[in-house]
Formats: C-alpha cells, sequence, structure tokens
C-alpha cells in the first residue's frame, strides 16, 4: 500500500497515465520550502516535525515523530520523489 499510495502522487515519465492524486498547491508550497530549508546532513526537531506532519497529511498516514536518522531520511527521500514528479 505504502507503494501504491507514492505511485498516486507521481506520473508516467512517458506519459501513459496521469497522477491519481495531486498536491495542493499549500502542500507543494509547503513541501518545496521545508526541503530547501532541510541541509543534507541535519535537521531539526521542528522540521522532523514539519516533514513528519506533511508527511502525514499526503499519504494519509499516522506517522509518528522519529529520532532514527534512517527512519527520518526514508520519509525526506519519498517527499523527495513526490517533488520531482511535479517538476518533471
Amino acid at each position: 500500500m505504502k507503494i501504491k499510495a507514492q505511485i498516486a502522487f507521481t506520473k508516467c515519465p512517458e506519459g501513459k497515465w496521469d497522477r491519481e492524486n495531486d498536491l495542493s498547491k499549500d502542500q507543494l508550497s509547503i513541501l518545496k520550502r521545508l526541503l530547501k530549508q532541510i541541509g543534507s546532513d541535519k535537521i531539526t526537531h521542528s522540521d522532523n516535525i514539519g516533514i513528519t506532519n506533511l508527511y502525514n497529511e499526503i499519504f494519509g498516514k499516522k506517522k509518528k515523530v522519529s529520532n532514527c536518522g534512517s527512519c527520518v531520511a526514508q520519509t525526506i527521500n519519498e517527499l523527495k520523489e513526490i517533488l520531482k514528479s511535479y517538476e518533471d
């Protein structure tokens, strides 16, 4: 289901299918701002809360804020993939 939820926000690069869901302009703006604000090595606790809340809003999840570096990185990478699909 996790992969299906991600695919719903992406489109085929060859134009064979469109997104099933779209981010709102506000969500897209917040996502861009948060990812730009986050450094490549460390993020603040408030940034972590922000990305977790946005992730939950986009994917309809109830993910908790994590102190696990790998878990936080995975959340960030999933959000980057979503943003990338909007930039293509």
